[in-house]
């Protein structure tokens, strides 16, 4: 019997453009010139995405030629890091954007969960966003009455199923919008990273809806960086890196290449000028990320309770930004992809300057509060409050047992954080 094919792409590619920092303008003139000038800018860049014809604009492919084949029945995961064209994928399988090249050709129904609170309308209720979703997916009213109770049930939030989502927090919003995805039954049930929202009963609910949804026989795609749950639930893995298909195949050996080139403890003294994968408009550019303990040697493995520093080094790539203040974050992340730590020097009153000599910024967390395991380094920079530069996951270090509390006895729990406490 010949499988019936639910999902296939042929050739699909998409292209961004990254837009340029504009001064803004400080004369009248200047704000007349700006405002009729804005139309002829925003076409040329309407028609950048439909040619491929190359001017003066940076543009970044987030997919290069994907070809898939995803046959009825199938439970797919989709792995890969920041950044690394996955989102992009569902969103073009998901018909909320279109490619630059390319087709995709779905046969049925798809219900998709790609951001928390997708589709929904903030000023309708939980009930009512029920029914306007199940109206997109093309169902009558009888059809979504008759799940109503379900998707209510599961979510969680009866007691607040009348009031407007706008006051939703984002684990009640995530709870209705997978329950309306699940239980208004679409032949095609997209998800994107669903588990990083919630607690861990309802991410169990989740992963047992998701195994009944396809043993009813329908297609599931499933975007998560829990690869534990990737291995339990999916019959086959795909690995896209840099908008391109790595690997296609059984789960377990996919899921294990792919762990392989992602733990590895990375360098100390790490050079960020030659890494192509960065956000923001390229004002500014990090130059150098440097891993180190409190005697400033170099290291990548700290205890649990150690300092650990840093030095990082950036650029002005636009000379007018010269003495501008600068937001340097810092965001920590495990090996689910969680951020588990995040900093700036705003927030600590420690303001920042750039200039056109050497910038380097000194960061140090004088006791390392995480518990064991690996931890990658991204990096942003903010000026004037538009977004400069960022690179993820360029860095990984290694927390191990140490002696968080300082007793002189090393804490072998293997706890997620670390903190004092006060006992009577």
């Amino acid at each position: 019997m010949t499988e019936k094919i639910a999902i296939q792409t042929k050739n699909i590619s998409k292209r961004y453009v990254i837009g340029t920092k504009n001064s803004k303008p400080n004369t009248l003139a200047g704000e007349i010139i700006n405002f009729i000038s804005t139309p002829i800018r925003n076409f040329k860049k309407l028609r950048s995405l439909s040619n491929n014809t190359t001017d003066n604009t940076k543009t970044i492919w987030a997919l290069q030629d994907i070809d898939l084949t995803i046959n009825e029945k199938e439970i797919v995961g989709i792995i890969g890091s920041n950044g690394s064209g996955k989102s992009t994928l569902l969103k073009i399988l998901s018909k909320i954007t279109i490619p630059t090249t390319g087709e995709a050709l779905i046969n049925g129904k798809v219900g998709s969960l790609l951001e928390v609170g997708t589709g929904f309308h903030d000023e309708l209720t939980g009930r009512e966003n029920i029914f306007l979703n199940g109206t997109i997916l093309g169902m009558n009213k009888k059809e979504v009455e008759e799940n109503l109770d379900k998707i209510i049930s599961f979510s969680g939030v009866s007691n607040f199923i009348d009031t407007p989502v706008k006051r939703y927090s984002n684990g009640m919003r995530v709870r209705l919008a997978f329950a309306v995805a699940a239980y208004l039954e679409p032949e095609i049930l997209i998800i994107d990273e669903v588990l990083a929202v919630g607690d861990s009963s309802f991410q169990k609910q989740c992963l047992g809806k998701m195994d009944d949804v396809a043993k009813s026989g329908r297609t599931v795609l499933f975007v998560s960086h829990n690869m534990e749950s990737i291995m339990t639930l999916c019959t086959r893995v795909i690995w896209i890196d840099e908008g391109k298909i790595i690997k296609d195949g059984d789960p377990v050996s996919v899921v294990n290449e792919y762990l392989e080139t992602t733990n590895t403890i990375s360098e100390t003294n790490i050079n960020l000028e030659n890494i192509n994968k960065r956000g923001g408009d390229g004002s500014i550019k990090f130059t150098n990320l440097t891993i180190m303990d409190k005697n400033q040697k170099e290291k990548t493995q700290f205890n649990i309770g150690d300092t650990l520093n840093l030095s990082i080094s950036l650029k002005a790539i636009e000379k007018g930004l010269l003495n501008s203040n600068l937001t340097i974050k810092i965001l920590i992340k495990n090996q689910n992809n969680t951020t588990v730590l995040s900093f700036n020097n705003e927030s600590y009153n420690h303001f920042i300057k750039l200039d056109d000599k050497n910038n380097k910024i000194q960061f140090s967390i004088p006791k390392l509060p995480l518990g064991q395991g690996l931890y990658s380094i991204s990096l942003e920079v903010w000026v004037n409050g538009g977004k400069a530069d960022t690179v993820g996951d360029v860095g990984v270090f290694e927390s191990t047992p140490g002696d968080f509390i300082g007793n002189g006895i090393p804490d072998q729990e293997h706890s997620l954080f670390h903190t004092n406490s006060v006992w009577s």
